[in-house]
């Protein structure tokens, strides 16, 4: 009795099935990559436009 209660249902196990949760995963993983990436450019082109502006608004002279 203990036993029949502790069970859970299992998840379908058919080829369909594990085939569909297989490509959730891989988008969900390339969609993640290339947030990461998106974001990693964008970091990028702002540090470079900063270092530029600052680079623009000093003396040539002062370093």
């Amino acid at each position: 009795m203990r036993f029949t209660a502790m069970t859970r249902e299992r998840e379908p196990s058919s080829k369909a099935y594990r085939q569909h949760r297989f490509e959730n995963t891989e988008r969900t993983a390339r969609e993640t990559i290339e947030a990461e990436q998106r974001a990693r450019r964008e970091k990028t082109k702002r540090l470079k436009e900063l270092r530029l502006s600052r680079e623009g608004g000093k003396a040539p002279a002062t370093e």
